[in-house]
């Protein structure tokens, strides 16, 4: 990875980790100015902040390694988790942004605090946000989690992230968009698409949803909501 010696006289104070380049596709383009410093980490201005922006893979393994080493490398003043997640109350719906006010790790039970100035967006809500070690596709799962942890969605990266934050003394954030609601199950057998690395492989998945008309059309509704939620993500950023 580059330093931030490559930035010249600008050294980013935040870092956002994103688990996919479609999340965060809109931070790339030209209205935020942005360039690539190496492989998956660019450089960019959201509002007056100059941001330092790493695609690190889904996971929380892969969340808090992308996210150590934007705190190693550069002297960031926070970090921040960025992307998707699923939602768990029936009051959210795909496309809904979520910032986060607590981040649950269901996995060991930490929580992690959420500053909500480090990215303020408008019209989002405000809630907690578990973060799981794999995909929650069942219905009856998600409605249950969210009940017993009143929680509003859940993702797989923003644990990672937060321990991450926790070790280098910075402060974090999380900001979401739901791609799928609590009602809606995933046929997909999603620990079947992992990639000889471990990584959730986006082609794996793809094969197993055309394998059957269920998989399919839940591929259809994943799509669906995916480019709702990245229009809707970047519209509240592009206007905080």
């Amino acid at each position: 990875m580059l330093s931030h010696q490559s930035l010249s006289s600008t050294l980013p104070s935040l870092g956002i980790v994103a688990a996919l380049r479609w999340e965060v596709q809109f931070l790339l383009s030209k209205r935020f100015h942005a360039r690539r410093l190496c492989d998956n980490v660019y450089f960019l201005t959201l509002g007056q902040t100059p941001t330092v922006l790493a695609i690190g893979g889904t996971g929380p393994q892969n969340s808090f390694r992308a996210a150590q080493e934007l705190a190693q490398q550069f002297e960031v003043q926070g970090l921040f988790s960025l992307g998707f997640a699923g939602g768990l109350s029936g009051s959210v719906l795909p496309g809904d942004v979520i910032m986060a006010d607590r981040v649950v790790d269901l996995d060991t039970g930490e929580n992690f605090f959420c500053r909500g100035d480090l990215l303020p967006v408008n019209d989002a809500r405000r809630g907690i946000l578990l973060s799981a070690n794999r995909v929650i596709s069942s219905s009856a799962e998600k409605q249950r989690l969210g009940e017993s942890h009143k929680a509003f969605a859940v993702d797989m990266e923003s644990s990672g992230v937060a321990r991450a934050a926790a070790r280098a003394g910075v402060p974090f954030g999380a900001i979401k968009s739901i791609t799928d609601d609590s009602k809606q199950s995933i046929s997909i057998d999603f620990q079947d698409c992992r990639s000889d690395h471990g990584k959730l492989s986006a082609m794996r998945v793809i094969h197993k949803g055309i394998q059957s008309w269920q998989g399919m059309r839940d591929l259809w509704a994943l799509g669906l909501g995916a480019r709702l939620a990245a229009k809707n993500l970047g519209a509240a950023l592009y206007r905080s």
